[in-house]
């Protein structure tokens, strides 16, 4: 499944009426989800986006919610860990935030600064693990998917346990413990626990 996929799934089923984007990059998630109401964050004037201004400037002034949105703005892990906070801070009280890029599949395709390659996921797992170490008012988990969609809603969970100071933690210990740290489901397993009737 796709992020465009997963997200469109969760209108669907929930019957979602507006959702945010930030980092729109060429607007091809954003043109296709099928919401009625969307709003896409993007400094960049060629992105697609709807609102031309940094995310930290888009939360700044914003007053409105959202009842999903979707992170994948710039993916340095304070940026992206800021951007989910601010994000839950203007969600609905049973939305859905969706974080792409959670899953890298080597050590130079996360690291900061970008490297000349293809793909790239930046170290936006480093903002899922503090997540997922210090918020057990949510509910978090990974498809292992599309370079790893997370999916956060507001729930429980049980607050992972790290070894060692975030900053510390390398790629390699990430690997090791990631589908631990992450939470990771299949695509199967997240067509179970989110999709089906409850």
């Amino acid at each position: 499944m796709s992020r465009i996929e997963i997200i469109n799934a969760f209108i669907a089923k929930y019957g979602y009426k507006s959702y945010l984007e930030i980092g729109v990059q060429g607007a091809t998630c954003f043109n296709n989800i099928l919401c009625e109401y969307k709003v896409g964050v993007d400094p960049d004037p060629a992105s697609g986006a709807t609102k031309h201004i940094t995310s930290d400037e888009f939360f700044k002034h914003n007053k409105e919610k959202f009842s999903i949105g979707f992170v994948d703005g710039l993916h340095h892990s304070e940026q992206s860990y800021r951007d989910i906070i601010n994000l839950l801070d203007c969600l609905d009280e049973n939305g859905t935030i969706a974080v792409h890029d959670n899953l890298p599949t080597s050590k130079r395709m996360q690291e900061i600064p970008l490297q000349e390659q293809n793909e790239w996921t930046g170290d936006v797992w480093r903002s899922w693990l503090k997540l997922r170490a210090t918020r057990p008012d949510l509910y978090m988990s990974v498809v292992d998917s599309d370079w790893g969609v997370g999916i956060i809603q507001r729930g429980s969970q049980e607050c992972i346990k790290l070894r060692k100071p975030l900053d510390e933690i390398t790629y390699e210990d990430f690997e090791a413990n990631k589908h631990e740290w992450m939470n990771v489901i299949s695509v199967s397993q997240f067509k179970q626990l989110y999709l089906q009737n409850e």
